[in-house]
């Protein structure tokens, strides 16, 4: 992943991931561009398409000096630190709908991850009718990292892998495989294991599936299964595989998708059939 793409609204949670991104891009020998969305131009129903475009390019070029305070001064670092050095290689806006636009840049200009950061309270309606990242689940054409607000970066060494047998693919995606190559970090699959519980036997054990060794988690839900693994492993970074059938929303991979972006502890790496074994 050689090109980074971080979608910022000027929130803590977005200064939070463009810093998380930072170090990312640091590790990985990687570009990072900064990218707004204006959703939409304030004007009287009188003025003109022209004068309407002009006031639309007037806020873009607005946003755009914003982006670049934002990314310099948030948060406030040392001059000698090693952040300080890292800046975006482009600071983008477009315009439209936000996760719409998110998917569109990435696509424009090659972008091979994109960063999300999650804000730790929403608002009931938020949860009522999405947000920018359900929205973008399953739709963007490269991997999708999710960054709850809480998290802070530290070198990714454990990547958890939820699987699922039953999709009789690959354990684990190439892409993911030269992601951790390039971070020298561990991949560490696991699945839930749905069938009535034996109380002679452990919540954990360790399998063989092909060559790759795989933890089994027997749990009543994949979700409290997932939950039960962060717990109890060391855990960097949680990614889920969704295959294009996991889609539409109402199949399990998409809904469980969904609930972990909201409610993951750890960062979240969503890699979609798109560009995933790039």
């Amino acid at each position: 992943m050689k090109k980074i793409l971080v979608a910022i609204d000027f929130s803590p949670a977005s200064g939070n991931a463009y810093e998380y991104a930072q170090w990312l891009s640091l590790d990985l020998g990687a570009s990072l561009s900064a990218l707004f969305v204006n959703t939409a131009t304030k004007a009287e129903e009188t003025v003109t398409e022209k004068q309407r475009q002009a006031m639309v390019k007037r806020e873009n070029e607005e946003y755009r000096e914003r982006l670049k305070s934002f990314t310099m001064n948030y948060p406030h670092h040392d001059p000698n630190e090693t952040l300080i050095k890292v800046a975006p290689k482009g600071y983008l806006v477009a315009n439209g709908r936000i996760s719409t636009e998110i998917a569109n840049t990435a696509q424009k200009i090659g972008s091979e991850l994109i960063v999300l950061g999650i804000r730790s309270k929403h608002l009931l309606q938020e949860h009522l009718f999405g947000s920018v990242s359900t929205h973008l689940i399953g739709k963007t054409p490269c991997p999708l990292l999710l960054i709850p607000e809480a998290a802070n970066y530290k070198p990714l060494r454990h990547i958890a892998l939820a699987i699922d047998l039953s999709l009789n693919e690959a354990v684990i995606p190439s892409g993911l495989k030269n992601l951790a190559k390039a971070l020298n970090a561990k991949i560490d699959p696991f699945y839930v294991n749905m069938l009535p519980e034996d109380p002679d036997k452990s919540k954990s054990e360790q399998l063989k599936s092909g060559q790759t060794e795989v933890t089994m988690i027997r749990e009543k839900s994949v979700k409290s299964g997932i939950f039960y693994y962060l717990k109890n492993n060391p855990v960097d970074l949680l990614a889920l595989y969704l295959p294009q059938r996991a889609f539409p929303d109402n199949l399990l991979h998409g809904r469980l998708a969904r609930h972990m972006a909201w409610h993951s502890p750890a960062p979240l790496l969503l890699l979609g059939e798109r560009g995933v074994d790039d």
